[in-house]
């Protein structure tokens, strides 16, 4: 505080007193050696009216001797400076990426599919006096219009190819469902998605979550990837591998849901359709599905191929049910034996859903599929012998070196001796116990394909075709002269 002269006044005496440019008069009295002595409590009363404390309308307006000047905003730099983003990832969250071009001043641009090849670096540009940073990538488009350098904010990634899970739509029933999502209507920024029933539907980008993208095309099982997936030591690591390698994780069955219909639901009750599944007891049985993920640790897997017109299928709603009775017979005198591992099926029609993408994905994936499981049962009948998928389970059977077995149309269980079981029911070391006794006998087939077929690569009869050969590699070179291949199985009951 700088001192002031003092001003006589009536009733006492003040003191002017200045803090920087600013004056204010204090409430004391002036001593005989010429120093003012201040009332208690005036410098601190003196300190807020000079720092603008006081209170009421118009503080901080102006110059005003109740606060300080206003502040005035600067303008000879901007005003947000942004950052560096130090949490910038190229190669994990763009690199390859499917994107779609939005926002562009060359219109006929926008909507333009392609897929992230490089970053080119970033500059800092003044828009409208704020700092910005643009980063720039080089873009390869789609249908030959060559790459192109386009900004970030011009990029938009796409979901199309992939399966997505419906989520928030107002048709309820829809959600929670997985669809394969198409391709982006820039203008109204709507995907097309097909759902499992083949219905096609419009949503937004934030009614769409990401499922997975799958490998629709590549059949599966190569040397390479064959010898590390034969190296996992357990049906977990055999599992993940199949997920790495981005195909479906296939569906399974417990035993126990299996043997309960056959036991709960003995008859068919569709009028008219002696041979269809109990519509009840399917649902009872749909509901016991799940993944291989959480299939127990040590689980014997079984594989039952079944007569069909396409890999994944029928639909276990679709099944017949005299086939379903006979699978849960047979699945309820396994668990006995095999007690106290437990045991679950594979089953074509309930290994995986989904749209057409994701169902091609797991055909792809079926050499892995037959090669994850310990035996495979072959459903006999005149139908399965007609079937070019359920021939094609036999061949992988041989190709993945699993023991086969007939599971006859006249089955009976065996009535098992006290501790029969017991032979089977320990760790991994009796994961390969047989499961009949009866001596091998030869079953001769048709190959599923008779020639080489011409077909849009990811068809169905590609797949069978490359899946065709695929199981040829078990036979060596002599495969293409053999026409009918025989077999050795072992029949159940």
């Amino acid at each position: 505080l700088a001192q002031g002269p003092s001003v006589p006044v009536l009733g006492g005496i003040f003191g002017l007193f200045t803090l920087g440019s600013r004056t204010a008069e204090m409430d004391g009295v002036w001593l005989e050696d010429g120093s003012f002595e201040a009332a208690p409590g005036a410098i601190k009363k003196l300190k807020g009216k000079l720092k603008g404390k006081g209170k009421g309308k118009g503080k901080g307006k102006g110059k005003d001797k109740d606060g300080p000047d206003a502040k005035k905003q600067r303008t000879d730099e901007p005003e947000d400076k942004e950052e560096e983003d130090d949490d910038f990832d190229f190669e994990g969250e763009w690199k390859d990426k499917l994107i779609c071009l939005v926002h562009l001043k060359a219109a006929s641009l926008n909507g333009t599919m392609g897929s992230v090849k490089e970053y080119l670096g970033a500059e800092d540009v003044l828009v409208d006096g704020k700092r910005k940073r643009v980063r720039r990538f080089l873009v390869a488009l789609q249908d030959g219009k060559g790459e192109k350098s386009i900004k970030l904010e011009n990029l938009f990634k796409v979901m199309t190819g992939s399966c997505v899970k419906l989520r928030g739509l107002d048709a309820s029933e829809l959600n929670d469902s997985i669809a394969e999502c198409g391709k982006l209507d820039v203008a109204t920024m709507r995907y097309d998605v097909t759902i499992s029933d083949g219905r096609h539907i419009k949503v937004k980008p934030s009614n769409a979550e990401f499922v997975a993208r799958y490998e629709a095309e590549k059949v599966a099982g190569d040397r390479s990837t064959l010898e590390s997936f034969r190296n996992a030591s357990s049906l977990k690591d055999r599992v993940a591998a199949i997920e790495e390698l981005s195909y479906p994780i296939p569906q399974v069955v417990p035993a126990s849901a299996l043997a309960d219909y056959a036991k709960k639901f003995p008859k068919s009750v569709v009028i008219g359709r002696a041979n269809a599944a109990n519509p009840k007891g399917v649902q009872v049985l749909a509901h016991e599905i799940c993944s291989a993920t959480h299939a127990p640790p040590g689980t014997r897997l079984i594989f039952v191929s079944v007569p069909r017109g396409s890999c994944v299928a029928p639909a276990l709603a679709d099944m017949r049910h005299d086939e379903l009775l006979r699978i849960g017979k047979f699945a309820e005198w396994v668990s006995k034996r095999c007690a106290p591992r437990p045991v679950y099926f594979v089953i074509p029609g309930v290994a995986a859903k989904g749209p057409p993408s994701a169902l091609n994905a797991a055909t792809c994936a079926w050499p892995l599929v037959v090669e994850m499981c310990t035996d495979v049962v072959v459903l006999e009948s005149d139908r399965w012998r007609k079937s070019p998928w359920a021939r094609l389970d036999a061949l992988l059977a041989v190709w993945a070196r699993r023991s086969l077995y007939i599971l006859p149309e006249n089955y009976t269980p065996p009535i098992e001796m006290g501790d029969a079981g017991a032979g089977a029911s320990g760790g991994d070391e009796n994961k390969e116990a047989l499961l009949s006794f009866r001596p091998e006998e030869p079953m001769t087939i048709d190959r599923p394909v008779d020639v080489a077929v011409a077909a849009p690569p990811g068809s169905p009869a590609a797949l069978l075709a490359a899946l065709a050969e695929r199981a040829a590699e078990a036979e060596g070179s002599s495969a293409a002269t053999v026409k009918c291949p025989t077999l050795a199985v072992r029949k159940l009951g």
